[in-house]
């Protein structure tokens, strides 16, 4: 496997510790099969920007979120998380306001100009480059459905990155296969509330969401699958500084995680580990 090149010792002479920069992680991404033009599904964790030299938290999280930009180019898209569960509870949506659940980078990318957030008052997603417009023209019916965004970023085969953090926490396109494959632990549950618009307006909307069966143990348990797809060397991984890097083709982990489900339906969740 690849590893990174992260050498760089910074410290105040008693303490040293390893840097890495920017164009570290745009190699790294490289190194990995991201290319120029690519749409990358990018699960990010700020403890890669956290091993940038010392300066303010905001510019660490922009300069990461410019070197997996400098990766992909002007004509690749980057798609971040923006997930808030907060329509759940009856709250509104606010397209342009409602805070990301999912980390510092997701927040701050949510923020940044340019960038344009999907309308699933759930699984919301921040999108910047020419693949954005497809991704927004997405309907809001169903969270993980044949016309969602995930099912989108399948048809794209986009490279689904999880930047310093496991599958376990990047794997929500999984949800989407267990969705289409019609596993028995998930069910589909109506969730209905107000959207918030960019422009001001104030919609009436409800989503379908495939919820977990909670007298199962139905929480995801991804770790057989990254195996598999790591044996079958769908899944590249790189280590960049104390973190690790993977990607893997979206057509890939959809394909692998079928054949997973066809084989042994509780392959995917802890009740299935404890077989």
């Amino acid at each position: 496997m690849p590893r990174g090149r992260a050498t760089r010792a910074v410290g105040n002479g008693s303490v040293t510790r390893i840097a890495i920069v920017p164009n570290d992680v745009t190699e790294a991404l490289h190194s990995i099969g991201v290319r120029q033009g690519s749409t990358v599904l990018v699960h990010p964790d700020a403890i890669v920007a956290a091993q940038f030299p010392p300066m303010p938290a905001d510019r660490r999280l922009d300069l990461l979120i410019g070197a997996i930009e400098a990766a992909i180019g002007a004509a690749g898209t980057l798609v971040i998380p923006t997930f808030s569960y907060s329509f759940t509870k009856g709250e509104p949506f606010d397209v342009l306001n409602t805070p990301s659940t999912v980390g510092m980078v997701s927040e701050r990318f949510r923020t940044l100009p340019g960038v344009c957030r999907t309308l699933d008052p759930i699984f919301s997603f921040a999108c910047r480059g020419p693949a954005a417009d497809e991704l927004m023209a997405s309907p809001v019916r169903e969270c993980f459905g044949v016309a969602s965004v995930f099912a989108a970023l399948h048809r794209m085969n986009a490279h689904i990155v999880n930047l310093g953090c496991s599958m376990s926490r990047g794997g929500t396109f999984v949800h989407y296969v267990e969705t289409a494959h019609g596993v028995d632990y998930r069910y589909r549950k109506v969730f209905s509330g107000t959207v918030v618009l960019t422009d001001g307006r104030m919609c009436e909307s409800s989503v379908v969401y495939n919820v977990r069966d909670l007298t199962r143990k139905s929480e995801g348990d991804f770790r057989r699958l990254q195996k598999r797809l790591a044996a079958d060397e769908k899944l590249r991984s790189v280590e960049v500084g104390r973190s690790r890097i993977m990607a893997v083709a979206a057509n890939d982990l959809f394909d692998t995680a079928w054949k997973m489900l066809d084989e042994d339906p509780g392959c995917l969740i802890a009740e299935g580990a404890e077989d």
